[in-house]
C-alpha cells in the first residue's frame, strides 16, 4: 500500500511536468526538421521518424534507473521552489529547440548565479523564491549534475554516432561541402525528494524529466571522432562535479558553489572548441581530385550492401574517371548491368567493389554524395 501511495507523487510530477511535454514538442520538431531537410538535399530522407523516438528513451532509460538509484540511496532532496524554478528554467532551454542546450548546466548557473548575488542584487517579487530556492546546498548541484553529464558522455560513446543524418553545406569559397548532423534528445528522469508534505510523513519521491541534448555538425572529421573527444570532456567535468560532491561529506570545501559555476560555464566551453577545432580542419566529404565523394547510404540500398562508407569517394566506374554523383550516375546508365567501382577509402588506400545492376535498383544505388542540393530553392549554411 505504501509503495502504491509513493508512486501516486512519482506518476504525478512525471505526467504533469510542462518539461516532459515541452521535450516531447522539441523531440517532434527535430525530427520534422531533419526530414524536411534531408529530402530538400538528397531527395530522399536518410530514416524514418521513428528513430529520433527510439534513441529518446533507449539506453537513456538504463542509465536513467542506475542514475536514479543512486539519487534514492542518498536521499537527494529539494524544495517545492527548487523544483520549479529548475523546471521553468529547464522548459525555457528546451523551447530554444537546440538540443545542445539541454543539460542542467544552463537552469543551474542560473539558479546559482542568483544564489550567489542575492546579497547584492534586489530581485522584488521574486526575492522569497531566490531564498528558497538558496536552502537547497551545492551538494545537490554537484551530484545532479555529475549524475547527469556521467550519463550523456556516456551516451554520446554508446549511441551518438548511431543514424546520424548528412547534410551539405558551403565553404567560405563558395564549395559544396558535406557534413554529418549529430541532434539528439535523451530522456533521463531522476528521482529525488520533497520534504514530508502533501499528506506524508517521509520524503515525497518526485522525478525530474530531463532531456539529454546533443548538437554537433561534423565536417572535418567523422561523427565518432568528434563525439568521442566530446565524451571525454564531459566525462572530466562529471567526474570532477561528483568528486566534490564526495568531498562534502568529509570536507568543508570553500567557494564550491563557485566552483560548481565554473563547471557549468566550461560545460559549453568545450563544445566550442571542440565546433572550433571541426572549423579547422580541412573537411572530410569536400569533392577535389579523388571522384565523387560518398556522404551517406541509404539504408537497405545497394551502396549499404556494397559497404561504402561516408568519407570515401568512388573514383572509377568500369574504368570510367568520376568527378560527381552526375557523372557517376551517367556512368551506370552505360555500364549496365555489371559495374566495378574503384573506391579510395580514408587512408587514400584503393579497393575494388563490383556488383550486378537490377532494375529494381535504386537512383544512384541508393548512394548520396556531395553535390548542389536537390531543391534550388534550399539556402545552405555557410561553413
Amino acid at each position: 500500500m505504501d509503495v502504491l501511495r509513493m508512486s501516486v507523487p512519482v506518476l504525478l510530477t512525471l505526467i504533469g511536468s510542462p518539461l516532459l511535454w515541452v521535450t516531447l514538442v522539441a523531440l517532434a520538431y527535430i525530427s520534422m526538421a531533419r526530414i524536411k531537410r534531408e529530402r530538400a538535399m538528397f531527395r530522399s530522407r536518410r530514416r524514418s521518424p521513428k528513430s529520433e523516438w527510439r534513441h529518446f528513451v533507449w539506453p537513456s532509460l538504463l542509465l536513467a534507473v542506475l542514475g536514479s538509484a543512486a539519487t534514492i540511496l542518498l536521499e537527494t532532496t529539494v524544495n517545492v521552489e527548487w523544483l520549479v524554478t529548475f523546471t521553468v528554467l529547464y522548459a525555457f532551454v528546451v523551447l530554444t529547440m537546440h538540443p545542445r542546450f539541454c543539460s542542467p548546466a544552463f537552469p543551474f548557473l542560473v539558479m546559482l548565479g542568483a544564489v550567489a548575488l542575492r546579497d547584492v542584487v534586489s530581485y522584488g517579487p521574486l526575492e522569497r523564491i531566490v531564498d528558497q530556492v538558496a536552502e537547497v546546498e551545492w551538494p545537490v548541484y554537484a551530484l545532479v549534475f555529475g549524475i547527469v553529464t556521467l550519463a550523456e558522455a556516456i551516451l554520446l560513446r554508446w549511441n551518438g554516432n548511431i543514424e546520424t543524418s548528412p547534410t551539405l553545406i558551403l565553404s567560405k569559397r563558395g564549395q559544396f561541402i558535406g557534413g554529418h548532423v549529430v541532434k539528439r534528445l535523451w530522456f533521463f528522469p531522476l528521482v529525488v525528494f520533497l520534504p514530508p508534505s502533501f499528506g506524508f510523513d517521509v520524503p515525497v519521491p518526485v522525478v525530474l524529466p530531463i532531456p539529454i541534448g546533443v548538437s554537433l555538425l561534423s565536417t572535418g572529421a567523422l561523427p565518432r571522432t568528434l563525439l568521442g573527444r566530446l565524451s571525454l570532456y564531459r566525462g572530466v567535468l562529471a567526474i570532477i562535479a561528483l568528486g566534490l560532491f564526495a568531498a562534502s561529506y568529509a570536507l568543508d570545501v570553500p567557494y564550491a558553489a563557485y566552483v560548481l559555476i565554473g563547471l557549468y560555464v566550461l560545460y559549453e566551453v568545450a563544445l566550442q572548441l571542440i565546433k572550433r577545432e571541426n572549423r579547422a580542419t580541412t573537411p572530410v566529404f569536400i569533392n577535389g581530385n579523388r571522384g565523387a565523394v560518398i556522404v551517406d547510404t541509404l539504408p537497405g540500398s545497394p551502396g549499404e550492401t556494397m559497404q561504402l562508407i561516408p568519407g570515401e569517394s568512388i573514383y572509377k566506374v568500369n574504368g570510367t574517371v568520376i568527378t560527381g554523383g552526375s557523372s557517376f550516375y551517367e556512368a551506370l546508365q552505360i555500364h549496365k548491368p555489371y559495374i566495378k567501382l574503384e573506391v579510395l577509402n580514408l587512408n587514400g588506400d584503393i579497393r575494388f567493389v563490383q556488383r550486378a545492376m537490377y532494375e529494381t535498383d535504386p537512383h544512384e544505388l541508393g548512394i548520396l554524395f556531395v553535390g548542389e542540393p536537390m531543391s534550388p530553392r534550399l539556402r545552405l549554411r555557410k561553413l
